[in-house]
């Protein structure tokens, strides 16, 4: 085995939620090089992706890939009690997804509406809100939010649905974090990672997922042993709800 990882964090585990491409899979990368123990959730077991398999060879015991479909609403107290005894350092909740290609209100069906909304906002607050028990204090939940979640900051109006869906993420895990995680010396991150080159970014995009995967993860250790709640960029910058 190959394991190029340092010891600057041994001993400390990271659970990222949502690895099997893009930002989440980036997470994972710049984790386990760091020397964090990792949990890798993706969709279907069976059909992990090549890139995320490969990291399990390289680094062996240090990173897990479990099953996770946020879809399910079972499946946030099944991980939580697939956990043990070992506390949490540090949950990120990496999965969403676009919603419908218009991105109009008045096109749009329950059924896409419900699906957008549930995956983006309601399921990450579910699964925080399961697994906050197994977070260790100081330790640090991360929600990866987007800039377009900002009701300041929206100056386009464009992808409203998408938007509309990620203000409902930091809107819901306001609440969870002043009601729930900060009392229990957790701290809480919304996250905007950027434009980042990934299948819902584009190739237009100018940051890589290696910027930002990298920038996300400095700004997240460096928040662990705060107990509070910011909303930041993938380089540390504060944004305005």
């Amino acid at each position: 085995m190959s394991n190029t990882a340092t010891v600057e964090h041994a001993g400390r585990r990271a659970l990222v939620v949502g690895a099997s491409r893009g930002i989440g899979l980036g997470l994972v990368q710049v984790l386990l090089a760091r020397g964090w123990q990792v949990t890798a959730t993706v969709r279907d077991s069976a059909r992990t992706p090549q890139a995320l398999a490969e990291l399990q060879t390289q680094y062996d015991a240090a990173l897990e890939i479990v099953e996770l479909d946020l879809a399910s609403p079972a499946r946030p107290a099944e991980l939580a009690a697939s956990l043990g005894v070992q506390a949490l350092n540090l949950l990120v909740i990496s999965a969403g997804i676009m919603g419908p290609d218009h991105q109009r209100a008045e096109q749009a069906s329950q059924e896409e509406t419900g699906e957008l909304f549930d995956l983006n906002a309601m399921a990450p607050l579910r699964l925080a809100r399961a697994l906050l028990p197994a977070m260790a204090s100081h330790g640090v939940i991360g929600f990866v939010s987007s800039r377009m979640g900002s009701v300041s900051l929206n100056d386009s109006g464009d992808r409203e649905l998408y938007r509309a869906s990620k203000a409902a993420l930091n809107s819901l895990s306001c609440g969870f974090a002043i009601n729930e995680a900060i009392p229990a010396g957790v701290g809480v991150l919304n996250l905007h990672p950027g434009w980042v080159k990934t299948d819902m970014g584009g190739e237009e995009a100018p940051v890589t997922v290696e910027q930002s995967a990298t920038g996300l993860v400095t700004v997240l250790e460096a928040a662990l042993g705060q107990a509070e709640q910011r909303f930041v960029d993938f380089e540390g910058q504060t944004l305005a709800w």
